[in-house]
């Protein structure tokens, strides 16, 4: 009858602690999707134009580029994102200055993913942007890929498949600053739909499914020597801390965030 009393009396102890201890994680989940990861001076939307560039899809590439430009992960020139991998309708307040909190970074990427950095030549990297439009390497629909700053690049709609891409440029940026610098001089990769270096290489950030050739970006499998970096959350919460408060505040109109980096230019 004591054992039984001991066991009864142990499990309730055990069934107390256990409720403490469920509490307790509660309270530090709520303060975890508060905490605050930076300041942004107007909203940053998920809204496309008329070029295929979502001011919501800049901001994540700058966050995945400076998150992959050390030299142990993969020294990144330039970010991929694809616009399926937005799941929030962005950055939005009543209010602002408004503090972005860790529950908004959670809803823009509620799955996470990887980061892949690869190399690519100059033509594969115009293959990947020619991959965009429908009917290039078995492309069923229109995929605009988000850039990252520095990086640019026009396009005509009126041109077949895989040719389409006629403009691209780089210049490397320092995302480290606020607001980012440039750390080096333009590059022009291709001109009028010509690769001027085909066979240079840079090193490209996209996420892990994006690596595995998703979307129909299946270029992208090519890519050599893989580096995996951090996911796609730790990118853009890494990213906001340079906008923390009392630091300057991420203003998406700022200039030297180099807008527009998509051009569709007109016929012919």
């Amino acid at each position: 009858m004591r054992f039984k009393q001991f066991i009864l009396a142990t499990g309730l102890r055990l069934l107390t602690l256990c409720c403490v201890c469920a509490a307790a994680a509660a309270v530090g989940a709520k303060a975890e999707s508060n905490q605050v990861f930076g300041r942004i001076l107007a909203a940053i939307p998920k809204e496309v134009d008329a070029n295929g560039e979502i001011p919501l899809g800049d901001f994540v590439a700058d966050a995945q580029l400076m998150a992959t430009q050390a030299v142990n992960l993969g020294r990144a020139e330039i970010a991929l994102v694809s616009a399926g991998s937005l799941k929030s309708n962005g950055f939005n307040a009543k209010i602002y200055p408004h503090d972005v909190r860790y529950d908004e970074i959670l809803a823009l990427h509620p799955h996470g993913t990887d980061l892949i950095t690869m190399k690519l030549t100059a033509q594969q990297l115009k293959y990947v942007l020619e991959q965009q439009f429908v009917g290039c390497g078995g492309q069923n629909q229109q995929r605009i890929l988000q850039v990252s700053s520095g990086f640019s690049f026009s396009w005509k709609g009126n041109r077949g498949p895989c040719a389409k891409i006629w403009d691209i440029k780089l210049t490397h940026m320092d995302l480290s600053h606020s607001p980012p610098i440039p750390s080096g001089v333009v590059d022009v990769i291709a001109v009028g739909g010509v690769v001027l270096n085909p066979n240079r290489t840079y090193n490209v950030t996209v996420s892990e499914f994006l690596a595995k050739g998703g979307d129909n970006f299946t270029i992208l499998k090519d890519g050599l020597k893989p580096t995996l970096g951090v996911s796609d959350i730790d990118a853009v919460a890494s990213y906001l801390e340079n906008f923390k408060f009392p630091k300057p505040s991420y203003d998406p109109n700022e200039a030297n965030l180099n807008m527009p980096r998509i051009i569709q230019l007109p016929p012919p």
